[in-house]
């Protein structure tokens, strides 16, 4: 999962519970169901590690993801002393203490709500407005409030230079590269710090859709993959725009990058075929970037079928979950011969379709003894 998506996914945390505790983080992100979690909490199941969805090692990534930006929200951990009962989240003890640490905001002092009464706070309040309306010339009004309220503050330097920002958006984009990094680096840093992680996002969304409308759709380039609409469209969400932008490059398959931003954007929309068709083609044409975005996917279904697909004895290689898929009866879109490549793999997944129509089919089941033997086992296996 994206930074920017663990980030807001504790900041309803905080908005919620009035804290950030991995635990709720982990439902919240889909990463364990109520069930699973009310089994643990009964002491029915020991090691929650056990149950989640995903790698757990992904999961604690997100769970340093959502520590990271807690600390720099300002907000202090407290770890909870460690379960009587033997309970555990995870087995290793670094990630126990990351997933046992809730985080809350400091006690308020009486100087600081003194300091959220004043003149400044209502200029502030009016910069935020202003500045997310698009509206320099009232910005820069607030902006003049906030600096005699408080010559010293530590917040004018933002306000000036997203306010110089917004001049941006009356003129076409000339250097992506350049814009690119100056978003990043420079615009998007400070509008998180000034208007939070939701509003700082809404701020950025006109300036990554005025980005993607200056590069040059119809070439991409592996090397610099930021440098696509499709990377700037998938910022602010935009998935029919991420799914246009892919579907228009002739050569598509061949970039594993691009599969992955299909398959993100066809998933988001409800449109299972064309993402699950992207799955297909990730494993068959690129087996680590679908490693990769098979551990990161939030799909349940997906995520379910695939855990059962690593536990396999004997394993079965990525190229062939779609064929395994296809074995347990899990619907996959039709695909076009043209669009499959010619590997075993992709041979398996037609056959195997051809097999789940006439299990009887003698000559299909000598093809399968014969060259995916471990594939036909296991779908022996199941009784067929």
């Amino acid at each position: 999962m994206r930074a920017d998506r663990i980030q807001a996914a504790v900041d309803r945390l905080l908005a919620r519970d009035q804290c950030y505790q991995p635990l709720a983080l982990l439902k919240l992100i889909g990463r364990v169901d109520a069930a699973d979690l009310a089994r643990w909490e009964s002491g029915e199941l020991k090691c929650l590690e056990d149950v989640l969805y995903g790698n757990p090692e992904v999961c604690v990534d997100e769970l340093r993801l959502a520590a990271g930006w807690a600390g720099k929200l300002g907000l202090q951990a407290q770890v909870e002393p460690a379960d009587a009962a033997g309970r555990r989240v995870f087995r290793s003890a670094t990630a126990e203490r990351l997933a046992r640490s809730t985080w809350r905001r400091a006690a308020p002092s009486a100087q600081g709500d003194l300091f959220f009464d004043t003149g400044f706070a209502q200029a502030r309040s009016a910069l935020n407005q202003a500045l997310l309306a698009a509206d320099r010339a009232r910005a820069e009004l607030a902006l003049a409030d906030m600096s005699r309220a408080d010559p010293g503050n530590d917040v004018q330097a933002d306000g000036e230079r997203l306010i110089e920002a917004l001049a941006w958006l009356e003129d076409a984009v000339n250097d992506p590269s350049r814009r690119l990094a100056l978003l990043d680096e420079d615009i998007s840093p400070r509008a998180r710090r000034l208007l939070g992680q939701a509003d700082g996002r809404r701020f950025m969304a006109p300036f990554w859709r005025q980005l993607a409308q200056g590069m040059d759709a119809g070439r991409f380039d592996p090397d610099q993959p930021d440098l696509h609409p499709t990377a700037v469209l998938a910022r602010i969400e935009d998935w029919p725009g991420v799914l246009a932008a892919v579907l228009a490059l002739p050569d598509y398959l061949d970039q594993p990058i691009l599969l992955r931003r299909l398959a993100d954007a066809a998933l988001a929309t409800g449109d299972r075929e064309q993402g699950l068709a992207a799955v297909c083609q990730l494993c068959w044409r690129h087996g680590k970037a679908a490693e990769a975005w098979l551990d990161a996917c939030q799909d349940d279904e997906l995520v379910r079928r695939l855990e059962i697909f690593w536990d396999l004895d004997p394993p079965l290689p990525i190229d062939l979950f779609p064929a395994w898929l296809v074995s347990v009866a899990y619907a996959l879109p039709d695909i076009p011969e043209s669009a499959c490549p010619d590997t075993p793999a992709a041979e398996a997944w037609t056959r195997f379709r051809a097999l789940r129509a006439d299990p009887t089919d003698l000559e299909l089941r000598e093809w399968f003894q014969r060259e995916q033997p471990d594939l036909f086992g296991h779908w022996l296996a199941t009784g067929r």
